[in-house]
């Protein structure tokens, strides 16, 4: 039952990533999208596809190795429409993963769980910025924000059971900044909401 749990999950995390592709696809730019925030996630799913290998988790395996390759295509996209070089665009997140795979075989779950989480959390916490910061936020999609958060709690309990300590350190912490993700958008939208309620009054 565990495994279908984690099939599920797996599912889910690699849908989340597919209306970003698609939308950078469709629309020919990439304005507004975070170059830095899709290296992390390029690195981070890259180690993952390692760790779901090397820990015999094929559920951890296969739907990252196909978020990486939807994150490289994002990056290698971006980098062209910007015109920055592609070596050097690539270069960062290769090298993250190298990095963060080889934690996790020489070191082990445990401080690849706490080496992981850093990229992931950087990019969550970039997030929570421009959502307290930015003047409006309507380009932030609530619904991807829940699927995060969603993917994120069910890794969590995947790792509580299985026992996983790499996914319980990870998805714990990354539970916790979806769900402030997740909570001062939807704080941002009621303000906004209310206060097109009080100007229509006028």
């Amino acid at each position: 039952m565990i495994e279908v749990f984690g099939w599920a999950a797996a599912a889910l995390g690699v849908s989340s990533s597919l209306p970003q592709l698609v939308r950078i696809l469709r629309s020919d730019t990439s304005a507004g999208v975070s170059l830095t925030l899709w290296q992390l996630v390029a690195a981070a799913t890259t180690a993952w596809a390692v760790h779901g290998y090397v820990s015999g988790a094929p559920q951890m395996q296969i739907p990252n190795v196909l978020l990486t390759l939807a994150s490289f295509a994002i990056v290698i996209f971006v980098a062209r429409d910007r015109r920055l070089p592609l070596g050097r665009t690539l270069l960062m997140p290769l090298g993250v993963a190298v990095v963060l795979a080889g934690i996790n075989v020489w070191l082990g779950p445990v401080v690849f769980g706490f080496a992981v989480v850093v990229p992931q959390l950087v990019g969550q916490f970039s997030q929570l910025r421009e959502l307290v910061t930015a003047p409006v936020i309507e380009g932030v999609s609530g619904a991807y924000l829940a699927i995060i958060l969603l993917v994120q709690s069910m890794w969590f309990g995947f790792g509580m059971v299985k026992p996983d300590w790499a996914l319980i350190i990870c998805a714990g912490l990354m539970t916790l900044s979806c769900i402030a993700n997740l909570a001062v958008y939807l704080v941002r939208r009621l303000r906004s909401t209310r206060s097109a309620d009080v100007v229509a009054a006028r």
